[in-house]
């Protein structure tokens, strides 16, 4: 299955979703509100739509000959790439943007306005916001046009292999 990867397509796609996210993530920051938080979800929201384009152009490249669950598995490792580099590009920007960050003790930049029940770090929630955005919820998004967006771009499914895969329920004709 590794074999398939265009590492170089796969490469790029994770970038441009992590660049994607990172935009509003900057605005957030800069803002250091908790009533800004949705510009995080802004941020997954632009990360899924290159993921899901970058689905769409895999199977439109390959002429709709790959199978779909090979479409997925490609649409999860650009997934995984892009959380790498948002989980890099979100401690490049806390890190620039945020002093004191990787100092010891408490940054100069505090969330504010956030819940009692939230996690506490040096930065009052902050980066545990940009961090949980950066991994959960764009695996989440990423996930979903992962599973989607496959079968939406293969239409022609029965040339699928109808060997063990694995959804595949033994026994079952």
């Amino acid at each position: 299955m590794f074999r398939k990867i265009n590492v170089c397509r796969t490469i790029v796609s994770g970038l441009i979703a992590a660049l994607a996210f990172s935009i509003p993530v900057y605005f957030f920051i800069s803002d250091d509100k908790y009533s800004d938080s949705w510009l995080l979800y802004v941020g997954s929201f632009l990360f899924m739509i290159v993921i899901g384009v970058h689905t769409i152009r895999e199977s439109n490249l390959r002429k709709e000959n790959e199978s779909t669950l090979a479409l997925a598995f490609f649409s999860h490792v650009t997934t995984i790439t892009g959380i790498l580099f948002s989980v890099l590009f979100s401690f490049i920007l806390l890190s620039l943007l945020v002093p004191g960050y990787l100092n010891a003790g408490n940054a100069d930049q505090l969330l504010k306005g956030e819940p009692v029940n939230t996690i506490k770090d040096k930065t009052d929630g902050l980066s545990f916001e940009v961090f949980f955005a950066a991994t959960v919820i764009n695996f989440s998004v990423g996930s979903f046009t992962g599973i989607i967006f496959p079968f939406y771009s293969n239409r022609s499914q029965e040339s699928d292999p109808k060997g063990p895969s694995p959804l595949h329920q033994y026994g079952v004709k």
